[in-house]
């Protein structure tokens, strides 16, 4: 075990960061941790049945810092438990189990909690308690959804009623408020009269791409990676049916295609219908290998939801993928409301390319412009190197660690 420095933080999430595994806080968290680690003592709690990971591995991929996985014991019972809800009784009684080691490692002045929470109230719960427990440490909460909308949405009613219980007091009574975005910012500010500070997705410093096959030169290839769901479907559906339209009327000298590449099942992928001539299926489970589908591609896709229904949701989610695939040295159009996050990020930092209405005439256009001077990347390095690199993160961490002693 590491000795408590005066800059100690200790993670606390219910899925582990990992390093190739992972998808979501599994990966925004690995990567927050390894820029910390360093300048940093960094200790994390976490558990294995959220991503049912050995946790040998969990341990493997985080090798130089202090890892304490609450249901390790637990690992082998969960593979016989046939119920969900149990595995989840059994994660909660595996942290109250280990509450008094938790405390005894790592409860002292010179430390700060800092709680993920994503879509769950659940992370929550165990902050809730360890503040309540762990009356020496700070605690801060690093927000990354708006989890009452999404819940809302979904009609999750058992975490509906734990958000009332939860979620406003352990936002007043956190020391630091982290959110993903500016809009989450706004959000709890109004909501909740507390003020944030905004920590964007991190991914290490990685090289540019290499150049796509030659073979491939005629084909132009989008590429879309994440999870099929509400917030994207729409507007790759109708992107799609954009380049079907383009490749059929020839109007270009490419075939338009586009590559899914996500974690989302084969029949989650043939609902949305599309023309498989020109859409293609991609998934993998090892992140290391999604750089070959990677570099087959000329351009990077990110779909937001035009639904006014899905406002809320647009304005404050922030996609990780924006900090690893901004560093690959290949053009990114972003397909979605002007008042989404993203698109708010690449009018920040004078980004191209935008199409910010679903609007045929005007996709086309930003389509034609990424065919005639796509291949400009400085001003996507400098985003990077402002707002989502190593650097970045160390200096809000640096500016967290002084606003708790104070």
């Amino acid at each position: 075990m590491k000795t408590i420095s005066s800059n100690c933080l200790t993670f606390l999430s219910d899925t582990p960061p990992l390093k190739n595994k992972g998808s979501g806080i599994s990966v925004l968290l690995f990567h927050i941790i390894k820029a910390l680690n360093g300048n940093f003592t960094v200790n994390v709690i976490t558990f294995c049945r959220e991503v049912e990971v050995e946790p040998a591995e969990i341990e493997s991929d985080n090798f130089d810092i202090d890892v304490h996985i609450c249901d390790k014991s637990f690992f082998t019972s969960y593979k016989r438990l046939k119920f969900g809800v149990f595995k989840k009784l059994f994660q909660f009684i595996a942290f109250i189990w280990s509450i008094p080691g938790i405390l005894k490692r790592y409860d002292s002045d010179q430390n700060t909690f800092l709680t993920v929470v994503g879509a769950s109230i659940k992370p929550v719960c165990k902050a809730w308690i360890l503040m309540k427990l762990a009356p020496r440490s700070k605690h801060c909460l690093y927000i990354v959804d708006d989890l009452e909308l999404i819940n809302k949405k979904y009609d999750n009613k058992f975490e509906l009623y734990l958000i009332r219980l939860f979620l406003e007091r352990s936002i007043r009574q956190a020391d630091v408020l982290i959110t993903i975005s500016e809009g989450l910012k706004k959000l709890y500010k109004n909501k909740y009269d507390k003020d944030s500070t905004v920590l964007a997705p991190h991914f290490n410093k990685v090289p540019p791409l290499a150049d796509k096959d030659e073979k491939k030169e005629r084909e132009f290839v989008f590429l879309f990676t994440g999870g099929l769901n509400i917030l994207y479907n729409g507007s790759l559906k109708f992107f799609a049916s954009v380049i079907d339209d383009l490749n059929k009327k020839s109007t270009h000298d490419v075939i338009f295609k586009l590559v899914v590449q996500t974690y989302s099942s084969l029949a989650d992928f043939r609902s949305l219908n599309f023309n498989e001539d020109y859409v293609s299926y991609s998934t993998s489970d090892n992140r290391d290998r999604l750089l070959d589908v990677y570099k087959q591609c000329d351009c990077f896709l990110i779909p937001y939801s035009f639904e006014e229904a899905d406002h809320g949701l647009i304005t404050t989610s922030f996609p990780q993928k924006i900090a690893e695939i901004i560093q690959y040295g290949r053009t990114i159009l972003t397909l979605g409301p002007a008042y989404s996050s993203v698109n708010n990020f690449f009018v920040l930092n004078d980004l191209n390319y935008r199409c910010e209405e679903p609007s045929l005439d005007r996709l086309v256009e930003a389509i034609t412009d990424i065919l005639v001077d796509g291949r400009k990347f400085d001003s996507y390095y400098s985003a990077y190197n402002k707002y989502l690199s190593k650097e970045s993160v160390i200096r809000i961490f640096n500016d967290i660690i002084k606003m708790k002693d104070q």
